[in-house]
């Protein structure tokens, strides 16, 4: 509520709205009431306070609910609001301090220290409610004050400007705790010595108790909502929850610094991980190389000497060139007996010479039968050994092996199964690949050197 000139004004009435006006409407009014009355666009500071502090109310769907049910207690000013025991509405309950009118922002002036500041009359108001339990507690009939079940709100203070945050936190969840010592016997609709009978009276307990118990959560509900329309205006409070928001957005900055500091380390040591493992793995190749066990599949085309056909190409290119070399030393014989024959006297005879070089011709053909007996023998050795091969590898593959390997790879397996799985991967098939492509190079040159040695003999003949 607000006061102007001593009377209390209605909310509604300082917007300029119906009581059923929507929020988008109260919004609107308050725009441009406030554009309107602001001291700094030459307004009256006290109606521009007034606008303020009817638009607070309002645009609070729980604190304009409440004071949509006082409405009408408050603009007379609180009184006969207390109680409903008397004629006068249970105005004459001393003890009991009437809020209503202290829940607007007419009633203090301004936020300072001062007689008629916030602080100054909240804490007034505060000290009068529990001045008016505890003379009610005692009136009752009660002696111990420390006995009274809110005497937790007797141990705060409302405090001032300059208190700290400990201390209005305390005040405010002690005080958000509130409830009522009293009895409200004053609330009793009827007088149970009345009663004709028994069951009369039992009724009547039982209205009163209901009588009691509603006045209780009236006087209740009064008090809290006292609290929270303080508690929403305090500046302490305010202040609070900026300070609070600070705080969560450095905790946020930090802790957004902080991941990706983390991040940054788990990368950094991902990266080392990966380059020890280079280096590991380079050294097992390494190792795996100087002792002769490494796999096709990690071998690359310019490998093909190391492997083992590059070792088969090996033997036959030797086998080739010791048949080569053997051909060429023949070669070189022959011209080195025709350079031994041009220095002999040369024969008289033709006839003579004729048979000289029959015989040489015919020395030829011997030798070149004896290198093809050699080759074919050479071959026949060879078929009896894969004979033998072929026999051992039926022998051996008619039983059940305990490991199945795959060459290709150089891996064992311990069941069918797995060796079928394993022909089946993405790693298997490129290394097949590469096997296939190194064997299709061991036979074009192994034909090569066939074709050179058949070329070779042919020149010979």
């Amino acid at each position: 509520m607000s006061k102007k000139n001593g009377e209390i004004r209605c909310h509604y009435d300082v917007l300029g709205v119906e009581r059923d006006a929507d929020s988008s409407a109260i919004k609107k009014a308050h725009r441009k009431l406030a554009l309107v009355h602001h001291p700094d666009k030459g307004g009256d500071e006290n109606e521009f306070r007034l606008v303020q502090a009817a638009y607070e109310t309002l645009s609070d769907p729980a604190e304009r609910k409440w004071y949509d049910q006082h409405r009408e207690a408050i603009l007379n000013g609180g009184k006969g609001f207390a109680g409903d025991g008397g004629d006068d509405g249970g105005g004459g309950i001393s003890f009991i301090f009437d809020v209503l009118e202290f829940h607007t922002a007419s009633c203090y002036d301004g936020y300072g220290d001062d007689g008629n500041g916030f602080y100054a009359v909240y804490r007034m108001v505060f000290a009068e409610i529990m001045k008016g339990e505890q003379s009610g507690w005692v009136s009752e009939g009660n002696i111990d004050e420390a006995g009274m079940p809110n005497y937790h709100c007797l141990e705060v203070s409302f405090g001032d400007s300059q208190s700290g945050w400990s201390e209005v936190s305390e005040f405010y969840a002690s005080w958000e705790a509130f409830s009522s010592c009293l009895s409200f016997a004053w609330a009793d609709q009827y007088d149970p010595r009345d009663a004709p009978s028994r069951y009369v009276r039992r009724r009547i307990d039982d209205e009163n108790r209901k009588k009691r118990k509603a006045a209780k959560r009236e006087r209740n509900d009064d008090v809290l909502a006292l609290v929270h329309f303080v508690k929403r205006r305090d500046p302490r409070v305010r202040a609070a929850k900026e300070r609070a928001e600070i705080e969560r957005k450095e905790k946020e900055v930090k802790r957004a610094e902080e991941n990706e500091r983390k991040k940054k380390e788990s990368m950094e040591k991902r990266k080392e991980w990966r380059e020890q493992a280079e280096i590991e793995q380079a050294e097992a190749e390494a190792a795996d190389v100087a002792s002769g066990r490494v796999r096709l599949a990690d071998l690359d085309d310019s490998d093909d000497d190391f492997y083992g056909g590059g070792r088969r190409k090996g033997k036959k290119g030797k086998r080739g060139r010791k048949k080569k070399n053997r051909w060429s030393s023949d070669e070189e014989e022959d011209n080195s007996k025709n350079n031994n024959d041009t220095d002999l006297p040369q024969p008289q005879n033709i006839e003579g010479s004729e048979e000289e070089s029959g015989s040489v011709q015919n020395e030829a053909e011997a030798q070149l039968e004896n290198v093809n007996d050699d080759q074919g023998d050479a071959a026949d050795d060879e078929y009896v050994d894969d004979q033998v091969d072929e026999s051992s590898y039926e022998s051996s593959s008619s039983e059940e092996p305990d490991i199945w390997r795959c060459e290709c790879c150089r891996k064992d397996f311990k069941s069918e199964k797995q060796l079928e799985n394993h022909t089946k991967s993405k790693k298997h098939k490129e290394a097949m690949k590469k096997y296939e492509k190194k064997i299709a190079k061991e036979v074009k040159k192994e034909r090569e050197l066939i074709e050179e040695v058949l070329d070779d003999m042919a020149l010979e003949d």
